[in-house]
């Protein structure tokens, strides 16, 4: 059998003045091979990230056969109604 298999890298310890260095400047490790494959938990969605106040769409009235604001709410809650 041959000694290729038995090869391992063993990581040494940081030095003291770039712990200190790291910790200063609050540095972050990025991801290492054996934490790369693991998901991050993300937030439960709504579904509702544009009805935040300040991420709606502004509505201009124009013409006559516009949309306005209320006709908008209105589609709006009766969307939210079909998907409940």
């Amino acid at each position: 059998m041959s000694k290729r298999n038995q090869v391992s890298y063993v990581r040494p310890a940081e030095p003291a003045f770039l712990a200190r260095f790291k910790e200063r400047v609050g540095y972050r490790e990025g991801p290492t091979v054996e934490t790369k494959r693991i998901q991050p938990q993300l937030p439960e969605e709504d579904g509702d990230h544009s009805d935040k106040e300040d991420e709606q769409p502004q509505v201009v009235v124009l013409k006559k056969g516009d949309l306005s604001l209320e006709e908008v709410m209105k589609i709006k809650a009766e969307i939210k109604a079909a998907r409940a």
